[in-house]
């Protein structure tokens, strides 16, 4: 087509018809330029094409990794729970009328439900990391997705801080048993073997259930893991997981 005007404009040259070959001079210039904005049309479709495959394969690597994180945030819930259902048992231990009705071996087992951990919530992030490191957060259309991610990091710096301080909590109640009772007791009845005697065989750990010392650092570690289980925290992040799992699932492609 290019060819034919330029035969065109020769022509109108030659004959000294400078008016035509203005017109045909720009109709070349317009194909020219219809064929730049169609090969960039082109160009962009191809990119679009490109982006959204990769937008997609982010989309089902995320929704593995936070299907991943589902699982292991119930699993804290679950042992959260546990937790503050055996400082409650603990708790009434402080009452004469219970503590008295028990064994050594019982108040044992009971201590060391409290003492034997504190859940942590330890999500998969490599993904998302890469994602958000990489600058690739873009390539998700989903505006609402795209904060949601963002956003994800941000929830997981305030549950480190109350996981911080439940821990510090608990290393203070182990700090109190060591003072005013016997780890050892609670390890011999709890079927662990020493190989030679102790002072504190004899010893019990009723008495430190007689301190308001050890009963308050009781409460507030009590009120700090009941919380931990709430909107701020566990509840909060799975209902968050939840939500970009539904998210994730309308953007996917079937």
């Amino acid at each position: 087509m290019i060819k034919f005007f330029r035969k065109i404009r020769k022509k109108t040259l030659s004959e000294n018809k400078f008016g035509k070959y203005l017109t045909y001079a720009i109709g070349e210039i317009i194909l020219v330029v219809i064929g730049i904005l169609i090969a960039l049309s082109i160009n962009n479709h191809n990119n679009n094409r490109q982006q959204r495959k990769i937008e997609q394969a982010y989309l089902l690597s995320l929704q593995s990794e936070f299907k991943t994180n589902l699982e292991k945030i119930n699993n804290c819930l679950t042992e959260n729970y546990n937790q503050v259902k055996a400082v409650e048992n603990m708790l009434t231990l402080f009452d004469d009328n219970v503590r008295d009705t028990i064994s050594e071996k019982e108040i044992s087992n009971i201590i060391f439900s409290v003492f034997k951990g504190v859940p942590t919530f330890i999500p998969s992030k490599g993904v998302l990391t890469d994602i958000i490191s990489s600058g690739n957060l873009n390539l998700i259309q989903n505006e609402k997705l795209r904060q949601e991610i963002a956003s994800f990091d941000s929830t997981l710096d305030l549950l480190k801080i109350q996981e911080v301080s439940t821990h510090e909590m608990q290393k203070e109640l182990q700090n109190q048993l060591n003072e005013n009772g016997s780890v050892r007791k609670v390890l011999i009845n709890r079927g662990f073997n020493f190989e030679h005697r102790s002072i504190s065989d004899n010893a019990s750990n009723k008495k430190v259930f007689g301190l308001i010392k050890f009963e308050n650092t009781l409460l507030d570690y009590y009120l700090t893991i009941n919380a931990t289980n709430g909107q701020r925290f566990f509840g909060g992040i799975k209902e968050q997981i939840e939500q970009i799992l539904v998210d994730l699932d309308s953007e996917i492609i079937k």
